[in-house]
Protein backbone atom coordinates (compact mmCIF):
# COMPACT_ATOMS: atom_id res chain seq x y z
CA UNK A 1 0.00 0.00 0.00
CA UNK A 2 1.44 3.26 -0.83
CA UNK A 3 2.52 5.77 2.01
CA UNK A 4 2.87 9.65 2.45
CA UNK A 5 5.36 10.08 5.33
CA UNK A 6 4.97 13.84 6.62
CA UNK A 7 7.67 14.91 8.44
CA UNK A 8 7.48 17.01 11.42
CA UNK A 9 11.41 19.02 11.59
CA UNK A 10 12.50 20.14 14.62
CA UNK A 11 13.29 17.73 17.24
CA UNK A 12 12.00 15.02 15.02
CA UNK A 13 14.76 15.18 12.07
CA UNK A 14 17.04 17.76 13.13
CA UNK A 15 18.37 19.38 16.26
CA UNK A 16 19.43 22.91 16.76
CA UNK A 17 22.16 24.11 19.02
CA UNK A 18 21.18 28.24 19.64
CA UNK A 19 18.60 28.31 17.64
CA UNK A 20 17.27 30.96 19.97
CA UNK A 21 19.98 33.14 18.50
CA UNK A 22 18.51 33.45 14.71
CA UNK A 23 14.72 33.52 15.97
CA UNK A 24 15.32 36.33 18.68
CA UNK A 25 17.62 38.29 16.15
CA UNK A 26 14.36 38.04 13.64
CA UNK A 27 11.86 39.71 16.21
CA UNK A 28 14.16 42.32 16.77
CA UNK A 29 14.37 43.33 13.07
CA UNK A 30 11.04 42.95 12.42
CA UNK A 31 9.10 44.32 15.18
CA UNK A 32 11.68 46.30 17.21
CA UNK A 33 11.39 44.31 20.53
CA UNK A 34 13.33 42.09 22.53
CA UNK A 35 11.69 38.78 22.45
CA UNK A 36 13.26 35.54 23.97
CA UNK A 37 11.87 32.52 22.34
CA UNK A 38 13.52 30.56 25.41
CA UNK A 39 10.46 32.09 27.82
CA UNK A 40 8.00 30.05 25.89
CA UNK A 41 7.32 25.94 25.13
CA UNK A 42 7.43 26.27 21.36
CA UNK A 43 7.29 22.51 20.54
CA UNK A 44 4.59 21.66 18.19
CA UNK A 45 3.87 25.01 17.55
CA UNK A 46 3.96 27.30 15.01
CA UNK A 47 6.55 30.22 14.03
CA UNK A 48 3.69 32.93 14.53
CA UNK A 49 2.02 31.49 17.19
CA UNK A 50 5.33 31.30 18.90
CA UNK A 51 6.07 35.07 18.02
CA UNK A 52 2.50 35.85 19.93
CA UNK A 53 3.20 33.65 22.35
CA UNK A 54 6.79 35.73 23.31
CA UNK A 55 4.93 39.41 23.13
CA UNK A 56 1.90 37.82 25.48
CA UNK A 57 4.68 36.47 28.18
CA UNK A 58 6.07 40.44 27.35
CA UNK A 59 2.22 41.61 28.45
CA UNK A 60 2.28 43.35 24.68
CA UNK A 61 -0.60 43.00 22.10
CA UNK A 62 0.75 43.83 18.61
CA UNK A 63 -1.24 43.75 15.52
CA UNK A 64 0.51 41.84 12.74
CA UNK A 65 -0.50 42.13 9.33
CA UNK A 66 0.70 39.60 6.43
CA UNK A 67 3.08 42.01 5.29
CA UNK A 68 4.98 42.33 8.68
CA UNK A 69 4.64 38.43 9.02
CA UNK A 70 6.87 37.94 5.42
CA UNK A 71 9.25 40.55 6.81
CA UNK A 72 9.69 38.20 9.72
CA UNK A 73 9.72 35.32 7.59
CA UNK A 74 12.58 36.65 5.84
CA UNK A 75 14.73 38.32 8.37
CA UNK A 76 14.42 34.87 9.66
CA UNK A 77 15.50 32.69 7.18
CA UNK A 78 18.36 35.69 6.73
CA UNK A 79 19.10 35.43 10.46
CA UNK A 80 19.51 31.69 10.35
CA UNK A 81 21.62 31.85 7.31
CA UNK A 82 24.22 34.20 8.81
CA UNK A 83 24.16 32.39 12.38
CA UNK A 84 25.09 29.10 10.64
CA UNK A 85 27.56 30.48 8.59
CA UNK A 86 29.37 32.19 11.36
CA UNK A 87 29.81 29.04 13.57
CA UNK A 88 27.22 31.19 16.59
CA UNK A 89 24.60 27.94 15.51
CA UNK A 90 24.63 24.53 13.99
CA UNK A 91 21.74 22.23 13.08
CA UNK A 92 22.85 18.47 12.36
CA UNK A 93 20.42 15.37 11.53
CA UNK A 94 18.52 13.51 13.91
CA UNK A 95 20.21 9.80 14.71
CA UNK A 96 18.90 7.62 12.00
CA UNK A 97 17.48 10.29 9.85
CA UNK A 98 19.14 10.47 7.14
CA UNK A 99 19.26 6.58 6.94
CA UNK A 100 15.50 6.72 7.08
CA UNK A 101 15.22 9.12 4.37
CA UNK A 102 17.75 7.35 2.01
CA UNK A 103 15.43 4.21 2.72
CA UNK A 104 12.35 5.75 1.98
CA UNK A 105 13.02 7.39 -1.27
CA UNK A 106 14.50 4.08 -2.37
CA UNK A 107 11.24 2.09 -2.20
CA UNK A 108 8.70 2.64 -4.65
CA UNK A 109 5.44 2.70 -2.31
CA UNK A 110 6.52 5.24 0.02
CA UNK A 111 7.42 9.21 -0.52
CA UNK A 112 8.50 11.94 2.48
CA UNK A 113 7.40 15.22 2.52
CA UNK A 114 7.18 17.71 5.77
CA UNK A 115 4.59 19.53 7.84
CA UNK A 116 6.48 21.84 10.01
CA UNK A 117 5.52 25.03 12.35
CA UNK A 118 8.58 26.76 10.40
CA UNK A 119 7.60 29.01 7.73
CA UNK A 120 8.56 27.50 4.39
CA UNK A 121 11.79 30.01 3.64
CA UNK A 122 13.06 28.85 7.36
CA UNK A 123 12.28 24.97 6.68
CA UNK A 124 14.39 24.98 3.86
CA UNK A 125 17.58 26.38 5.87
CA UNK A 126 17.46 24.18 8.43
CA UNK A 127 16.91 20.91 6.04
CA UNK A 128 19.97 22.18 3.53
CA UNK A 129 22.07 22.53 6.76
CA UNK A 130 20.98 19.19 7.94
CA UNK A 131 21.64 17.36 4.70
CA UNK A 132 18.36 16.05 4.03
CA UNK A 133 16.58 18.35 1.92
CA UNK A 134 16.93 16.49 -1.62
CA UNK A 135 15.10 13.41 0.01
CA UNK A 136 11.64 15.19 0.72
CA UNK A 137 8.71 17.04 -1.39
CA UNK A 138 7.19 20.10 -0.31
CA UNK A 139 5.28 19.85 2.51
CA UNK A 140 3.22 22.58 4.18
CA UNK A 141 4.50 25.04 6.49
CA UNK A 142 3.67 28.10 9.08
CA UNK A 143 3.77 30.30 5.94
CA UNK A 144 0.50 28.55 4.38
CA UNK A 145 -1.53 28.58 8.47
CA UNK A 146 -0.50 29.41 11.55
CA UNK A 147 -3.05 26.77 12.46
CA UNK A 148 -1.18 23.70 12.63
CA UNK A 149 -4.28 21.49 11.83
CA UNK A 150 -4.91 22.53 8.92
CA UNK A 151 -1.49 21.79 7.27
CA UNK A 152 -1.75 18.37 6.56
CA UNK A 153 -4.35 18.44 4.00
CA UNK A 154 -2.09 20.94 2.97
CA UNK A 155 0.91 18.64 2.27
CA UNK A 156 -1.47 16.17 1.28
CA UNK A 157 -2.80 18.60 -1.81
CA UNK A 158 0.30 19.58 -2.63
CA UNK A 159 1.89 15.92 -3.13
CA UNK A 160 -1.54 14.92 -5.05
CA UNK A 161 -0.81 17.81 -7.16
CA UNK A 162 2.67 16.65 -8.00
CA UNK A 163 1.60 13.33 -8.33
CA UNK A 164 -1.59 13.34 -10.19
CA UNK A 165 -3.10 10.88 -8.26
CA UNK A 166 -5.03 10.71 -4.98
CA UNK A 167 -4.25 9.48 -2.13
CA UNK A 168 -6.62 8.92 0.59
CA UNK A 169 -6.04 10.20 4.31
CA UNK A 170 -5.43 6.65 5.80
CA UNK A 171 -2.04 6.19 3.62
CA UNK A 172 -0.68 9.60 4.99
CA UNK A 173 1.45 9.20 8.22
CA UNK A 174 2.47 12.10 10.54
CA UNK A 175 5.75 11.61 12.39
CA UNK A 176 6.67 13.88 14.95
CA UNK A 177 7.62 14.28 18.74
CA UNK A 178 4.79 16.22 20.11
CA UNK A 179 1.03 15.69 21.63
CA UNK A 180 0.08 18.69 19.04
CA UNK A 181 1.69 16.68 16.05
CA UNK A 182 -1.10 13.55 16.90
CA UNK A 183 -3.83 16.54 17.03
CA UNK A 184 -2.70 17.17 13.76
CA UNK A 185 -3.19 13.82 12.54
CA UNK A 186 -6.42 13.09 14.20
CA UNK A 187 -7.75 16.61 12.36
CA UNK A 188 -7.15 15.21 9.30
CA UNK A 189 -8.04 11.13 9.93
CA UNK A 190 -4.17 10.31 9.31
CA UNK A 191 -2.26 8.21 11.53
CA UNK A 192 0.73 9.19 13.78
CA UNK A 193 4.05 7.90 14.73
CA UNK A 194 5.43 9.77 17.77
CA UNK A 195 9.20 9.70 18.49
CA UNK A 196 10.32 10.41 21.92
CA UNK A 197 13.29 12.32 20.80
CA UNK A 198 12.03 15.71 21.79
CA UNK A 199 10.47 17.46 24.94
CA UNK A 200 8.18 14.66 25.68
CA UNK A 201 9.62 11.42 27.13
CA UNK A 202 8.77 8.03 25.73
CA UNK A 203 6.25 7.41 28.07
CA UNK A 204 4.09 10.66 28.27
CA UNK A 205 4.07 10.06 24.16
CA UNK A 206 2.21 6.92 24.91
CA UNK A 207 -0.19 8.13 27.23
CA UNK A 208 -1.47 10.01 24.11
CA UNK A 209 -2.46 6.76 22.27
CA UNK A 210 -0.47 7.43 19.10
CA UNK A 211 -0.68 4.52 16.15
CA UNK A 212 2.84 3.88 16.88
CA UNK A 213 5.55 5.22 18.86
CA UNK A 214 9.59 4.97 19.15
CA UNK A 215 11.94 5.62 21.14
CA UNK A 216 13.40 7.06 17.95
CA UNK A 217 14.30 6.56 14.24
CA UNK A 218 17.79 5.21 15.12
CA UNK A 219 16.99 1.49 14.18
CA UNK A 220 15.46 2.08 10.69
CA UNK A 221 14.41 -1.56 10.00
CA UNK A 222 12.16 -0.89 13.02
CA UNK A 223 10.70 2.61 11.65
CA UNK A 224 10.01 1.15 7.97
CA UNK A 225 8.29 -2.04 9.68
CA UNK A 226 6.32 0.42 11.95
CA UNK A 227 4.82 2.54 9.27
CA UNK A 228 4.12 -0.40 6.82
CA UNK A 229 2.05 -2.05 9.67
CA UNK A 230 0.13 1.17 10.19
Amino acid sequence: MERLILFDIDSTLIRSQNGYLPFNEAILRTFGIEGDIRTVVPDGNTDPLIVKDIFTKLALEIAIDESAWQEFAGNLRDCYRRHLCSGTMSIRAMPGATELLKRLSNQENFSASVVTGNFEWTAVVKLEAAGLASYLGRGAYASDSAFRPDLPAIAKTRFESHVGRKIDPAQCVIIGDTPKDLEAARHNRMKCLLVGTGRYPLEELLYWQPDGCLADLSDTDAVLSALSGL
